[in-house]
């Protein structure tokens, strides 16, 4: 199977939260209690954050003032990047990147060490304490295997959500980059399987800024200079060492003479 992406088109999404519900349906998760965001620019959004029963949620976002105060509504999960941090940083394997696109758990290998969430650049996965374990969206892996689309996907009324290749998203959002709209997951993190496409900056959505490097070549190139770091304490380590038991000889030798 090729790898697969969805494109997130925010011009068409209506903020209904079908979406919502579906991966909550799907993924059985149950409800959680909720509180008004304080955020003015976000009053409406909820739940307002990611958690162990909650995959994924849709943002409402106040944009402009006046007359030309509008809102957009944006659906946020796990991005399943290209080259995802998470993975690298997984020192048993539990989190892996598939060849069709998702991002994988699985909970029998992991150890609860949080790694991965501290690797995160967009800040997804969650622990739950209650079953010692990983959440996070799955990008519905079974039913790709089985030639349908996410559940989320499926659910959407307005396609704002479109299931395709990801040589295909990658082209249609920088087509719309040309056409002078905003892209998010075609450079961010050395890119991901979530692109979306949007009139209004992410910025001013809530998305948090991503450089184009790839957390896991980051991730990477972190424990390398850790390792030199550590290479070379051990170095100086020894050279101290061998200068204090040299020097010890030294005086031995002075007070033999005397």
């Amino acid at each position: 199977m090729m790898a697969k992406a969805v494109l997130v088109d925010l011009r068409r999404c209506i903020g209904c939260r079908s979406c919502q519900v579906a991966c909550k349906r799907w993924n059985d998760r149950g409800a959680t209690a909720t509180k008004h965001n304080p955020d003015p620019k976000l009053e409406w959004t909820n739940p307002s954050d990611f958690s162990p029963q909650t995959y994924t949620y849709v943002r409402f976002v106040k944009v402009g003032k006046g007359e030309s105060l509008k809102w957009v509504f944006a659906k946020v999960q796990c991005n399943h990047c290209i080259e995802p941090g998470c993975a690298t940083a997984c020192p048993t394997t539990a989190l892996i990147k598939t060849k069709e696109g998702p991002v994988i758990y699985r909970k029998e290998l992991c150890i609860g060490c949080g790694y991965c969430i501290n690797a995160c650049p967009f800040g997804v996965p969650r622990f739950d304490e209650e079953n010692k374990a990983i959440e996070k969206c799955t990008f519905c892996p079974e039913r790709l295997s089985e030639g349908l689309e996410p559940a989320c996907v499926q659910a959407c009324p307005t396609d704002a959500l479109t299931l395709m290749s990801l040589e295909e998203a990658r082209r249609k959002a920088a087509e719309a980059e040309a056409k002078g709209l905003y892209t998010y997951g075609l450079h961010e993190a050395g890119g991901t399987s979530w692109i979306y496409i949007s009139e209004t900056p992410f910025t001013e959505l809530g998305f948090p800024k991503v450089g184009p490097e790839a957390p896991a070549a980051f991730n990477l190139r972190m424990l390398e200079n850790i390792s030199i770091i550590g290479a070379v304490g051990l170095i100086a380590m020894g050279g101290l060492w061998l200068y204090s038991k040299r020097r010890s000889k030294l005086e031995e030798s002075k007070r033999g003479e005397s």
